[in-house]
């Protein structure tokens, strides 16, 4: 055989190796019968206090044994997180306080093939409703030594929770309970009086949400003809 013949030899195997490694990276580059994992979850949105206790994961893959799984709640990784037969992964959020919280979830198949799921939920409290003081119709302009009668009824979804007190003075350094019934009525009477009063009230109600009133009723008391023409002589002195 002759330089020429070897020659030709040599470059048709160089050509059939090249057409086979060819085909032989297509076929590795066009295989995507291992796609990369799939997160199916719960989107929890908005919600009251023990409404939602829980989020499920799911998660779908070819081969789902060798799937590593990685759960974080508010940024924090939690420990032992692995998927049942079913592919699922139940995150427990029973111990979280009302606000608003992260869910991040992350898997990765044998060929580190990643899938990313993320979500925030906020918790809330159950609305509690104003707290209001609603007075009655009163009388307010008194006659001197009369009575004044203070009525009215406090209103709030949990009478129970109320911080109701009343003052003559400054309310913040001096203060009683106001007595009032299971429906929220209150009455109050103030015996004889002889000068102007006024009566400050305040309300704090609430479980979980705290909401407050308060108002000012003002009694003016009035003179009468006799007694201004009763005064004594000691009340005319002057000095």
């Amino acid at each position: 055989m002759d330089k020429e013949q070897v020659r030709s030899l040599t470059l048709a195997f160089l050509m059939i190796g090249s057409v086979m490694l060819g085909l032989f990276f297509i076929g590795v580059e066009t295989d995507v019968s291992d796609r990369p994992p799939t997160i199916t979850a719960e989107e929890p949105g908005d919600f009251l206090v023990g409404e939602v206790t829980s989020v499920t994961v799911t998660v779908t893959d070819e081969s789902i044994d060798e799937i590593y799984l990685e759960v974080s709640l508010n940024n924090a990784k939690l420990p032992d997180t692995y998927l049942d037969e079913n592919g699922q992964y139940v995150v427990d959020i029973t111990g979280l306080n009302p606000g608003t919280h992260s869910l991040s979830i992350l898997v990765r198949d044998y060929l580190n093939q990643e899938t990313n799921w993320d979500t925030e939920f906020t918790i809330s409290y159950p609305d509690e409703g104003d707290t209001e003081i609603i007075l009655d119709d009163l009388v307010t302009n008194i006659q001197h030594g009369d009575d004044a009668i203070l009525t009215g009824n406090l209103s709030h979804s949990t009478i129970e929770s109320c911080d109701f007190i009343w003052s003559d003075s400054n309310i913040e350094e001096e203060q009683l309970n106001v007595p009032i019934d299971d429906n929220g009525g209150f009455s109050m009477i103030f015996s004889e009086i002889t000068k102007n009063l006024t009566i400050t009230m305040d309300a704090k109600c609430g479980i979980n949400i705290l909401t407050e009133d308060r108002v000012t009723v003002n009694y003016i008391v009035q003179s009468s003809e006799s007694d201004n023409g009763n005064s004594t002589n000691e009340d005319n002195e002057t000095v």
